[in-house]
């Protein structure tokens, strides 16, 4: 993955990088930890779901598959 800084950054609304990952809850658990809002979903069947936003606004998306 790419990431660059744009001068007139503004972070999309919608628009987000999706992740699937291992461990969704532990990661969920970390990043409120750390202060980060951290919003579950379960608009996805199969799919446990959270969106979070980074220190610049931008919004993530990660999931983890069901079992």
């Amino acid at each position: 993955m790419h990431l660059g800084v744009e001068r007139d950054f503004r972070p999309a609304l919608r628009a987000h990088p999706g992740f699937e990952v291992r461990g969704l809850r532990a990661l969920a658990d970390r990043l409120a930890d750390h202060g980060y809002l951290v919003t579950f979903s379960d608009e996805v069947p199969g799919q446990d779901r959270l969106h979070t936003v980074d220190p610049f606004g931008n919004r993530l998306e990660f999931l983890e598959p069901h079992s």
